[in-house]
């Protein structure tokens, strides 16, 4: 007995020193002697637990204390990743505790939110945390933290498409603490409302920096890094990439950052850059895709990464790769259409359009309520040879296998209203049109947030039945939108457009209610009046324009040389001929007597032979006009080589012929015989003759 209280004494020592190791070597001396020692099997559990060590802890837990220490084992199941074990354990706990009168501990509840919102259970998450605002006063310090959770678990409800109660509004936090103006941030990146995002992003960093002033630079960096991933993720959303690869780029330099900000950052540029720089997204990649991250990730940025992977596979040609990859994706993400579409792009890609086509069909047939797959089919069928009636029948089909109220969307509206204007369909698409617009009409009567939408289709109608010469019925369309609203200056003009036609009066009795042009720029109309389309300025008559013109390049006044009228007449050259050319004399100069002779047509013809003079074995080159005759020292040749007078030139004669060169190819063979003949000779032979 003295023996434990003496290492009891011991262990004690040791955990105010916070000793762990020797923590562990004593406890099981104590639990040698007794193995169902509570004490020191949770004083083990817990040194395990700031070792990190969390099997191990668990597996000391399960051991003997059924119904003891709740939150040391819900804390142990958070981090090994069994999060509906923990959530199940914390939930039994509650109605326990509930039969007895009592409240879930403080630490369980704080827990539980944190294993919903990893289980992605963002709506009983939002419950929790606004309960225990609740229970909370705001002068506590833990109420920040809460306040913290709760927004970012609002921001995730809208970024995952499901509807925020009303209740839970999102609203913005301004100038409390960074990480609540970042939560906001992230709820308004959301919502689309980007420009109030970057504001709250700066303002985060502002306080970051002021809170953490005490801090080195390089801490600062590391825990700003994500709210300049979170900018530069809105500069993106923007089109301002060039901004967004800086800010991307900056956060990987930064050193021991938290795993998930630097692989954020590296998925995406690869997005940013596509089918640039395969090599560097292929790595970038690889870090945004590691099984460490697997378990930090949520499900919606997981499948965005694996998306991306695929993407680059794709833009790497490796076709086999990327649909077995996709197809094993299917297998857990069966609701995900975009993987059906890279399965066809791989085959589109190889120039297999139909077999893309017929598999997408099969997709379809699988899930007749998916729109990316039937609009693939349609762009598919018009890539495939532009025929446009087979994609009118896809789309048609499509839309009647829907409710009425989905037929008409605007979006299906207007594609099949193209489709039908591209296949020489007009008429069609104005009925649709029509038809479209007295449906929403009908629809929406009564409910006032969506009247906008059939003033919306009813001014695509007004306008295509304008683009078809339908004046008339354009104008009735036109009346309608203006008696909505009189001040539409778009409305106006088109009214005034489609009585112009019919009615010039009634045009311009609608022409004196269009606004006044404001902060425009001084315009001379009679200079605009004279300016013929089409034309350069220099060939526009200006003989009638004085010399209050200021604004021309040469301004006209009295003396003045007027300005060419009409277009420029070309001048043709005479054609360059020879001094001594005699016109009256038959024939035509020779087209190529300014071309040295080796590049002449008789000369090229020669040296594509493969005997005679034209071989390239025996062709001399040398300077125009040279005699190539015997060649060599002692022969006909040079002159100045062999020892001779240059012969002189014959004097010029006064009439030029056509004479086509021919080379005698016989003769040259001839000479070129005799001359190896009589070298011949002057040897000693050892052959018969």
């Amino acid at each position: 007995m003295a023996n434990i209280q003496q290492l009891f004494g011991e262990l004690e020592r040791h955990i105010k020193r916070e000793e762990h190791d020797k923590v562990l070597v004593i406890s099981d001396k104590i639990l040698a002697v007794d193995p169902k020692d509570k004490d020191a099997l949770h004083c083990k559990a817990i040194t395990l637990i700031r070792l990190e060590r969390y099997p191990d802890a668990l597996s000391i837990l399960n051991r003997g204390l059924e119904g003891k220490f709740v939150f040391e084992k819900a804390y142990c199941l958070y981090r090994t990743n069994q999060l509906s074990d923990g959530a199940t354990l914390i939930e039994a706990t509650r109605k326990h505790v509930q039969l007895t009168g009592g409240q879930l501990p403080w630490d369980l509840r704080h827990l539980e939110a944190q294993m919903l919102y990893r289980m992605e259970r963002y709506q009983d998450c939002i419950e929790l945390y606004a309960g225990m605002l609740k229970d909370t006063s705001k002068s506590d310090d833990s109420y920040n933290d809460i306040m913290t959770n709760f927004n970012a678990c609002k921001a995730a409800v809208l970024y995952s498409g499901e509807t925020l109660d009303e209740r839970w509004k999102a609203e913005d936090v301004i100038k409390t603490t960074y990480e609540l103006s970042f939560n906001s941030a992230c709820a308004r990146i959301a919502q689309g409302d980007y420009t109030q995002a970057l504001t709250l992003l700066e303002e985060a960093k502002t306080l970051c920096r002021e809170s953490l002033s005490e801090y080195d630079e390089e801490e600062i960096e590391q825990e700003m890094a994500i709210i300049i991933v979170q900018t530069a993720y809105v500069y993106q959303l923007l089109g301002r990439t060039e901004q967004a690869r800086e800010l991307y780029q900056s956060v990987l330099k930064i050193k021991a950052l938290e795993v998930t900000v630097p692989a954020v950052a590296a998925n995406n540029l690869v997005a940013i850059q596509k089918e640039d720089d395969l090599f560097d997204s292929t790595k970038k990649i690889k870090s945004a895709n590691t099984k460490a991250l697997g378990v930090k990730f949520l499900s919606s940025q997981k499948r965005t990464i694996a998306m991306n992977e695929l993407l680059l596979q794709l833009y790497q040609n490796k076709f086999a790769a990327c649909r077995d990859t996709a197809q094993q994706l299917l297998k857990s993400q069966p609701d995900n259409d975009a993987l059906y579409l890279i399965l066809a792009a791989t085959l589109h890609r190889q120039k297999k359009t139909a077999k893309a086509l017929e598999e997408l069909k099969e997709f379809a047939a699988a899930k007749p309520d998916s729109v990316a797959v039937q609009f693939a089919i349609v762009q598919l069928e018009l890539i495939n040879g532009q025929d446009y009636t087979t994609a009118i029948e896809s789309l048609t089909r499509f839309l009647r296998s829907l409710p009425e109220k989905e037929q008409h969307r605007p979006g299906y509206v207007a594609l099949l209203v193209w489709l039908y204007d591209q296949a020489g369909q007009g008429e069609k698409g104005v009925d649709l049109l029509s038809e479209a617009s007295a449906i929403w009409t009908k629809n929406n009567k009564g409910s006032g947030s969506n009247t906008a939408l059939p003033l919306t289709l009813l001014r695509q109608t007004a306008a295509f039945k304008l683009r078809s010469h339908r004046y008339k019925d354009a104008a009735k369309d036109y009346e309608e939108l203006v008696r909505a609203d009189p001040s539409d200056p778009a409305s106006i003009a088109g009214l005034i457009m489609a009585y112009s036609e019919f009615e010039p009066t009634l045009a311009e009795k609608y022409g004196a209610s269009l606004p006044e042009m404001k902060n425009v720029m001084a315009l001379d109309v009679e200079s605009l009046e004279r300016v013929v389309p089409g034309l350069k300025r220099e060939y526009v008559s200006t003989e009638n324009a004085g010399a209050a013109i200021g604004g021309g390049r040469r301004p006209l006044g009295p003396g003045s040389r007027s300005r060419r009228t009409g277009a420029r007449r070309l001048r043709k050259r005479k054609p360059l001929l020879p001094k001594n050319y005699d016109a009256a004399a038959p024939g035509t100069p020779d087209p190529e007597r300014w071309l040295p002779k080796r590049d002449r047509a008789a000369a090229r013809l020669a040296r594509t032979r493969k005997t005679g003079g034209g071989s390239r074995k025996d062709m001399g080159k040398g300077p125009q006009g040279l005699n190539l005759e015997g060649g060599g020292i002692g022969g006909t040749g040079s002159a100045r080589i062999a020892g001779r007078e240059p012969i002189a030139p014959a004097a010029p004669a006064r009439e030029i012929p056509v004479v086509e060169e021919v080379v005698d190819i016989a003769a040259i063979a001839k000479a070129k015989s005799s001359s190896n003949s009589s070298k011949k000779k002057k040897g000693k032979s050892k052959g018969k003759w």
